[in-house]
């Protein structure tokens, strides 16, 4: 009978090993689905990972290595600058492949040779659309009914917590091509 009970509490304390063991990793291995907590008013997100992407919200840091806000100036052969001031850009990832991109900037005309004001409103665009991971490069599909308009995302790259992304836009008749550098921040939505 002792034989029996000893060989039984070392299955169990065995048992009870394997638990707290699996669970430790659990809680360490990166999730491979997510939950939203709360709505957009307020309450925080829950990151969760996704091979390595963090789903959630990721703020831009740089535009092509420069702090934001970033200027651009453009010149066409008539003598008109075309200015883009570049404000920031929200990416919001969601677990079921969707995203969000905001991007708030200024857009103002000059004459050639003259500092000009910005005194311009900070204007948005938003853009909607879904996102997709292969490898280690995170492709973008905009949905062209729901904004971006004169922008086009390309794909990018990531790490845990950083996504690059390079953009297409225009600059009055300048085709351009910049990179944000976005860093993940749980604190937004």
């Amino acid at each position: 009978m002792r034989a029996c009970f000893a060989v039984r509490a070392v299955r169990l304390a065995r048992l009870s090993a394997m638990v707290v063991l699996a669970m430790a990793v659990g809680a360490a291995a990166p999730q491979r689905s997510a939950s939203f907590q709360g709505g957009a008013r307020g309450r925080a997100a829950t990151a969760v990972m996704d091979s390595s992407v963090t789903i959630g919200t990721y703020v831009s840091s740089r535009l092509d290595g420069k702090p934001l806000p970033y200027t651009d100036l453009a010149d066409d052969d008539r003598g008109t600058r075309f200015i883009i001031e570049f404000d920031e850009l929200v990416l919001a990832l969601r677990a079921n492949g969707e995203f969000r991109a905001s991007l708030r900037y200024k857009q103002t005309l000059a004459a050639k040779g003259t500092a000009a004001a910005m005194r311009e409103p900070l204007q948005k665009m938003t853009i909607y659309g879904t996102w997709s991971r292969a490898g280690g490069e995170l492709k973008f599909a905009p949905d062209p009914r729901r904004g971006g308009e004169g922008l086009n995302i390309l794909n990018g790259s990531f790490s845990a917590r950083t996504i690059t992304v390079p953009f297409d836009y225009r600059n009055g008749g300048v085709a351009r091509r910049a990179t944000v550098l976005l860093v993940y921040d749980p604190k937004i939505l």
